[in-house]
């Protein structure tokens, strides 16, 4: 049975209301996402945190294989440095074909088995973690964008967006044109820390990242806690 006009445009109607519901509770920080900061009162506020066995590296897979880092080569959380492939619950820090920013990397992905370079080796450049210090108040807070910078310093062409600004999504990379664009950059101290979602631990007791854990930029890592600031690096 076909719907009547006015039933499909009431329909649509719905449905438009739903999403725009939808989005504004994530912008309220109702849903945990790939580049938000914590803030006052979230859902993860306070929940522990755990160090990785091994402190994850960023790494890239070089598609061309020509021994340089381009704008095209997707970006990754690499947990296990010792091991120079894109491994299962590696997370990206950029789109990877349908794959967004954000997502773990799961065994039947395309591009688990992908070698991959490390940035600050073999003349590739370092990967800081930095933030655009936006009214000069010296001090990181809840405003300030926060990248991947490969020109420590600066805000360059090339460089990853870990949080949103001006418009402009998390795992996005920055161009000439953009307004951030050779903005100054300030050290973010921190450490990649996990949330032990489904409470897994080994026979010593200790927690087990896997398939579902959340990757945090712990900003005050002494704490082992979600703190506000911190940054949501998964999905």
């Amino acid at each position: 049975m076909h719907l009547s006009n006015q039933r499909l445009a009431l329909l649509v109607t719905v449905l438009i209301l739903l999403v725009s519901l939808a989005v504004a509770q994530v912008g309220s920080g109702g849903t945990l996402w790939f580049g938000s900061k914590v803030q006052p009162n979230d859902p993860d506020e306070s929940k522990a945190l755990n160090r990785f066995y091994v402190d994850p590296e960023f790494a890239f897979y070089d598609g061309n294989t020509r021994g340089l880092f381009e704008p095209e080569d997707p970006v990754y959380i690499h947990i296990n440095p010792a091991d120079s492939v894109v491994d299962v619950n590696d997370v990206r820090l950029t789109q990877f074909g349908i794959f967004p920013a954000g997502s773990q990397v799961r065994i039947t992905d395309p591009d688990v088995g992908y070698p991959l370079s490390h940035f600050g080796t073999s003349g590739f450049h370092r990967a800081e973690v930095r933030y655009f210090d936006v009214d000069g108040n010296k001090a990181y807070n809840l405003d300030y964008p926060v990248y991947l910078n490969f020109n420590p310093g600066t805000v360059t062409s090339g460089d990853i967006r870990l949080t949103s600004y001006m418009g402009r999504e998390a795992g996005s990379r920055v161009r000439d044109s953009d307004l951030d664009s050779g903005k100054p950059t300030t050290l973010l101290p921190g450490l990649l820390n996990f949330y032990n979602a489904n409470g897994n631990i080994n026979n010593g007791g200790f927690a087990i990242y896997d398939a579902g854990d959340l990757i945090y930029l712990d900003t005050q890592p002494p704490f082992l806690t979600v703190t506000i600031d911190d940054i949501r690096l998964s999905s």
